[in-house]
């Protein structure tokens, strides 16, 4: 079981996200990591959980195309030991070389439909993004044979709120497929997690629950190793 740390940047910031209302997201607590810059809270979660993947998404991209590139840059070049999941929306990232440890994110949010169901996409991750309903065009997720072997389940309205996770997406998308999904949303407590694998998930992506530090490094690299 792979244990994904989550950061949600905005204007350069760390921010929480919540219910996906991306209107209201406010800068991180401070408090958290003596900082609310990317650079250094990842600093900081390294020396933490020594995480070995780590989901970014870069709010500015996703809903306005403005991709920082300066900063995707300098992260990847930083932490060559960390696999970096970056999802901009769509929208490609100009890397100065070719970076190993970065794996490109196509949302359902903003796609145009199919253009996620081809082989060619099958070195990226594909995320199937909820809120009330499917976000996206078409119902990709009802073609899961064709979309990539990495599979993000993302229901945003699970994403910084007190909701529980929505167990009933996930399993209905799960059920008896092979590919490798990763759950975001809800996960609050070390139970969630454990819930995640018995139905089949390969991994969660957390913000909330290392933030409040209901996580310890052990744990983490105990579930690491569970599958």
């Amino acid at each position: 079981m792979d244990i994904i740390p989550v950061l949600d940047i905005l204007n350069n910031k760390v921010v929480k996200a919540i219910k996906g209302d991306r209107a209201k997201y406010k800068s991180i607590d401070s408090r958290l990591y003596n900082s609310i810059e990317p650079i250094e809270i990842i600093k900081q979660l390294s020396k933490r959980y020594a995480p070995h993947i780590l989901y970014i998404a870069d709010l500015d991209a996703i809903s306005n195309n403005k991709v920082n590139h300066e900063l995707f840059n300098k992260i990847l070049h930083i932490f060559p030991k960390i696999d970096f999941w970056i999802d901009t929306g769509m929208n490609k990232i100009n890397l100065v070389k070719k970076y190993k440890n970065y794996t490109p994110i196509f949302c359902s949010e903003n796609s145009k439909g199919f253009d996620l169901v081809s082989s060619k996409n099958n070195k990226y991750i594909c995320s199937l993004d909820f809120k009330n309903s499917f976000l996206g065009t078409k119902p990709i997720y009802k073609h899961k044979r064709y979309l990539p072997n990495k599979i993000i389940i993302m229901d945003l309205l699970q994403v910084g709120s007190v909701n529980n996770l929505n167990y009933k997406i996930a399993k209905k998308i799960i059920k008896n497929d092979k590919k490798d999904y990763y759950i975001a949303g809800g996960v609050k407590k070390v139970l969630d997690i454990r819930k995640a694998r018995q139905i089949g998930a390969k991994g969660v992506l957390v913000s909330s629950i290392l933030h409040r530090s209901k996580l310890t490094r052990l744990f983490i690299q105990k579930e690491k190793t569970s599958l």
